[in-house]
């Protein structure tokens, strides 16, 4: 068996129609037999509209329909005069010549009670025979979405701290790349041509002849039998040559290069 606590101010027993403020126990008011039934109609119906014929089967020793629609329209109306002598707004919504309905308004906690009945009990009382008002419908998403919020927060936290940390390591990169590196020595010479393995690069932009250059190399003993880098520096005076030979990219602090000047005295 079970009991209701109502908008987390009002208990509602169940088997003796009590209600009852959780603030003041003193304050309490017992509903009649009928109108307890007709409120535990209503909870089990959850927030549906239940139409008079339905609660008309709830009223005991009935007479007659029209006394018996009386009744249910009596005991419906204690049942609001019950929680306003409580303090509480009224937790039914009357749907004129319909029927009547659950506030939305009410909330419900559903709590047990250790009291048990036969099935063949007199006293056994009107209960649902499921919970249809559980936390998901009494509360929407309330419920879903606070088992998620703390998780939610947790990831985002985790998150940002990724991203901060993520952008910091970037700005670190970039400043130490910007004070540390240096430009590249040879990054106005320009890639000529290829003779035999050695790559040929020129500085100054006037198209220069191969066979010159190669004519230079075999006069300086340079060797292009393996992978190597020859740079010309030619001035614009025509009065000096400037060459460079590196096995591998000469920005590299370990690259091995050697330099020749060729001075022409007219």
């Amino acid at each position: 068996m079970h009991n209701y606590i109502i908008n987390d101010r009002v208990m509602f027993n169940t088997f003796t129609g009590g209600l009852s403020r959780l603030d003041d126990p003193r304050k309490l008011n017992t509903l009649s037999s009928n109108a307890k039934r007709l409120f535990l109609h209503l909870i089990d119906s959850g927030y549906q509209i239940v139409p008079f014929e339905q609660l008309t089967n709830e009223i005991e020793e009935k007479e007659d329909v029209s006394n018996t629609a009386k009744a249910v329209i009596s005991e419906l109306s204690n049942i609001t005069k019950t929680f306003h002598q409580l303090g509480e707004f009224e937790p039914i919504l009357t749907i004129y010549s319909y029927g009547v309905q659950l506030s939305t308004d009410v909330e419900l906690k559903v709590i047990t009670s250790y009291r048990t009945f036969s099935d063949d009990s007199k006293e056994k009382p009107y209960i649902a025979k499921k919970s249809l008002i559980n936390s998901a419908t009494a509360n929407g998403n309330n419920s879903s979405s606070s088992t998620l919020r703390p998780k939610s927060r947790f990831v985002w936290y985790y998150t940002r701290i990724m991203l901060v940390a993520a952008l910091f390591i970037f700005i670190f990169y970039f400043a130490l790349n910007m004070f540390t590196s240096k430009p590249g020595y040879f990054a106005d010479y320009h890639h000529q041509e290829k003779y035999q393995q050695c790559d040929i690069f020129i500085h100054n932009q006037i198209p220069t002849d191969l066979a010159n250059l190669k004519m230079r190399l075999d006069e300086l003993s340079i060797a292009c039998d393996k992978p190597k880098n020859v740079y010309f520096s030619i001035p614009a005076d025509d009065r000096r040559e400037s060459i460079q030979v590196c096995d591998s990219d000469p920005d590299r602090y370990d690259a091995s290069c050697f330099n020749f000047y060729v001075v022409k005295v007219k």
